[in-house]
């Protein structure tokens, strides 16, 4: 009898965690029918992927603490292989770390790299007589339907080759979208314009080439505008020198750009996290499922500034308060009703009247909440937030306020996935929302932030230019202007974001093709109104819907891809919207249905 096939495209962190818990259920199985596992991993890395290739410089850091990190999901059937060790387990084992701290650190991106690759060697060394896993150095760039299987075509050491399976599981990460057309550049194209950078990732390979004569413009100030920067002044020689007041100063090689001009759509760099943030249970007080819920009512569905804003702007003041009326000896009470909530705050201020009040819009803005002021330019908002941050949420009222998202988002995610919001509501989220709570939650490490500072404080990055100015290209170089600075120009641009879904248009050429081939679909909420959400369509156990709206059994999608069918994918967490473990489940029932049928 022929040996069920089936294939994972895509062996990052995603694609090897479907695989583990495949080879779990497979471990404690009944069940001896021959599997043939092919893996598909164009970096050749697998495990690790793109994003976490170990052949990184050690200062592209997570923003992810070390103690989230493991590539072991803890659920049932327990892991196949002996030594599932977590990251910060293996860190002491095989890097001799100190455990003191180790939990709360963030590590590089080289080392999870690393980890990674080790958990992939476990798996494939897993003896099971019945199981072959073959390994692919190769990108697919088309699936199409063959009778009851699936026929994959990959570009495979520069020939094209094709593999028939029955099934398979996409976890292709950000290759999925193609890389930015802006600023006329297409990436499908052969050639490239060497005054552009449209994605910065390898940095010691996409950057290598900017002159140390050269001025640059970065659109992005997330993290990674933080990794192109640090790229181009710590990776080409520079130091960072350690002060005596917990701040660093930057020292040139002679090697940087003579300039970095920084700017994004709102001008504000992210909020950093010390490693402890997240790091104790959370429970909300108002945004709860129930509340959310009640508000609604059983059948509507949600309306995110109907149902969902005024629960979080309660849960921030909670969150903020608490930690004032705790400064001020004072007992703060979760009420359960918001207008008591509101009478404890109104009594405060008519007692403190000059301590700052709290306005949610602030968190959105270049202010601090010392006291009532005005806002601050870039560099003093980047001070105080990293000053805030050492504190941490348990001690500082502004970060208390600023990571409330972070501790919600598993409750948002329940009702923001499958189109339960409306659809204006999922628009005006990922739209007007997603990008500003991103900023103030899910910011990078100290250590960088104070990075980014010393070299602003050099003259070296450029901040005048930080909100959103007009971006000409004249000739063959860029002119940036804005309302209240004379026009500079640059020599290169960068693109510092990274590609997104926003239609069908951003797709890569493999789901381009299983569109064409009817095997997926664009995912469109509709109601009284339609929003195309730019991602395609799954079911609640990840299977893809092709064409005519029907479910593809065969083929399942996880991780990135899946971005707008489901809130936040873009971590390395094993159990947020874990499609990996129904999909295995999925793939035993299909193999022991075939070979009774």
């Amino acid at each position: 009898m022929q040996p069920y096939k089936l294939a994972i495209v895509g062996l990052g962190p995603k694609g090897l965690y479907a695989l583990e818990h495949l080879l779990a259920r497979l471990q404690h199985s009944d069940e001896d029918k021959e599997i043939e596992i092919h893996l598909f991993e164009k970096t050749g890395v697998f495990g690790a992927g793109e994003i976490y290739h170990p052949d990184q410089p050690d200062y592209l850091l997570m923003n992810y603490p070390n103690r989230n990190i493991n590539a072991w999901s803890g659920e049932k059937p327990k892991p196949a292989v002996p030594k599932a060790l977590s990251f910060v387990k293996w860190l002491y084992k095989y890097k001799n770390r100190p455990t003191e701290n180790l939990e709360d650190e963030f590590a590089s991106r080289k080392t999870v790299g690393e980890y990674l690759m080790y958990c992939f060697g476990q798996l494939v060394s897993f003896q099971n007589k019945s199981v072959t896993i073959a390994k692919h150095t190769a990108t697919v760039i088309d699936i199409e339907r063959i009778g009851q299987g699936l026929e994959l075509t990959f570009n495979d050491n520069g020939g094209r080759n094709v593999l028939r399976v029955q099934q398979v599981l996409l976890t292709t990460g950000h290759s999925s979208c193609r890389k930015s057309t802006k600023y006329g550049y297409d990436d499908s194209s052969s050639t490239s314009k060497s005054n552009f950078v449209p994605y910065v990732y390898p940095v010691q390979k996409k950057l290598c080439k900017i002159d140390e004569h050269a001025t640059i413009g970065i659109k992005g100030l997330g993290l990674t505008f933080i990794d192109t920067v640090l790229a181009i002044t710590e990776g080409r020689g520079g130091k960072f020198i350690n002060t005596n007041s917990e701040s660093l100063m930057y020292v040139p090689s002679g090697n940087e750009p003579r300039k970095i001009y920084a700017f994004s759509r709102s001008g504000l760099p992210m909020i950093p996290r010390n490693g402890t943030e997240g790091k104790m249970y959370y429970l909300p007080k108002y945004f709860t499922y129930d509340n959310i819920r009640n508000r609604a009512g059983i059948s509507k569905k949600i309306n995110f500034n109907e149902h969902i804003l005024p629960l979080y702007i309660a849960e921030v003041q909670y969150r903020y308060y608490s930690i004032l009326f705790h400064q001020h000896n004072l007992n703060f009470y979760p009420y359960e009703k918001i207008s008591q909530l509101n009478k404890q705050v109104d009594s405060f201020h008519e007692r403190y009247p000059d301590a700052y009040r709290l306005d949610c819009r602030d968190l959105f803005k270049p202010k601090s909440f010392d006291a009532e002021q005005s806002e601050l330019d870039a560099l003093a908002y980047m001070r105080y937030t990293l000053k805030e941050a050492r504190i941490g949420s348990a001690s500082s009222a502004f970060m208390a306020a600023a990571m409330t998202w972070g501790r919600l988002s598993d409750t948002f995610n329940t009702f923001y996935s499958f189109g339960k919001m409306t659809a204006d509501s999922q628009s005006v989220f990922d739209h007007k929302y997603r990008s500003q709570l991103n900023r103030i939650s899910y910011g990078p490490p100290v250590e960088n932030m104070a990075k980014i500072i010393a070299l602003v404080e050099t003259g070296l990055v450029d901040l005048n230019y930080a909100k959103n100015p007009e971006v000409k290209e004249v000739g063959n170089r860029w002119k940036l202007s804005n309302s209240h600075t004379n026009p500079v120009e640059v020599d290169i641009l960068i693109d510092a974001r990274i590609p997104t879904f926003r239609s069908p248009d951003d797709w890569s050429p493999l789901l381009k093709n299983m569109q064409d081939n009817g095997l997926v679909r664009p995912f469109r909420n509709n109601d009284t109104s339609t929003y195309e959400v730019g991602c395609p369509e799954i079911n609640r156990q990840g299977k893809a819907i092709g064409k005519n709206g029907s479910v593809v059994h065969q083929i399942g999608i996880y991780g990135t891809p899946t971005e707008g069918m489901v809130y936040d994918n873009d971590s390395l967490s094993r159990t947020r919207n874990n499609f990996a473990s129904r999909w295995s489940a999925n793939v035993l029932e299909n193999s022991w249905a075939m070979e009774y049928n």
